[in-house]
């Protein structure tokens, strides 16, 4: 079941379905999440280590963290 099926089930959304990335290398760690008092586990990028690709097929450099969804894509314009 994916993330996305899970929280409409739960009716409780903590994240964000676009943009949605691929990488052919990423660390993962495990994250604990409360919602609405219930405990789930979910999987987060800990570090790309290969090329990210956009819904385009094309390599966008990504960061882990950011202040915002537009600032964790590397921009070196």
């Amino acid at each position: 079941m994916s993330l996305k099926i899970e929280q409409r089930l739960i009716n409780q959304q903590f994240t964000e379905f676009q943009p949605r990335i691929y990488t052919t290398g990423v660390y993962l760690v495990p994250m604990k999440v409360n919602l609405k008092g219930i405990e789930k586990w979910i999987w987060v990028a800990d570090e790309f280590a290969d090329d990210t690709y956009n819904d385009k097929g094309e390599i966008s450099p990504t960061f882990v963290i950011a202040d915002s969804v537009e600032e964790l894509f590397k921009n070196d314009e």
